[in-house]
């Protein structure tokens, strides 16, 4: 069981909400397990390729077939993937509050993103009506060589936040920038 998805079932308020996050909790299970098993026949296929050629057998079909079948699965583990995981994430702060903070700090993290970009946390501060400060950090991949820098320090960020803990800094999702027309 993904015990991410435990904490944000039991901070749903709705069973609607716990639901869809059961649900995308499942098939983010299904992914991992689909992706370990496209892993383990890529893997397999490599061996039994060596076994193949040390033998002399003139069969170099098998090696393909396996190789390719060990790719496809991969492929169709990462689109499992792909299609739960932000749907996983929207699903845990559908019941969630809507807060608008800004941006404090760009951090840039050492490492960079599966594409060689780099990564930042982006501290944010905010003030819902008649609560406490919230402190969030929004974790950015910057999807192309340019990203953050300290000229979005101001910059207004709407989130979404399921407590109202002034220092859960994880309790956050990106919910756009209300200062563009279409909020994204």
């Amino acid at each position: 069981m993904n015990t991410a998805s435990t904490d944000g079932r039991d901070r749903a308020p709705t069973p609607r909400t716990r639901t869809r996050i059961r649900r995308w909790s499942r098939w983010q299970d299904v992914s991992a397990v689909v992706l370990l098993i496209g892993t383990v026949v890529f893997v397999a296929a490599i061996p039994v390729g060596i076994w193949l050629w040390i033998a002399g057998t003139d069969r170099p079909e098998v090696f393909y077939w396996l190789c390719g079948s060990g790719v496809g699965v991969l492929l169709i583990g990462t689109a499992i993937d792909a299609v739960s995981g932000p749907r996983l994430a929207d699903a845990r702060f559908a019941d969630g509050h809507r807060t608008v903070g800004v941006i404090e700090e760009v951090v840039e993290l050492p490492w960079n993103d599966v594409d060689g970009n780099p990564t930042f946390d982006l501290a944010v501060r905010a003030t819902p009506p008649g609560r406490a400060v919230l402190r969030r950090t929004l974790h950015w991949g910057a999807g192309d060589a340019s990203g953050p820098d300290e000229g979005w320090v101001g910059r207004a960020v709407r989130l979404r936040h399921n407590t109202c803990d002034p220092d859960d800094r994880s309790d956050v999702l990106f919910d756009g920038w209300p200062d563009t027309e279409d909020g994204r």
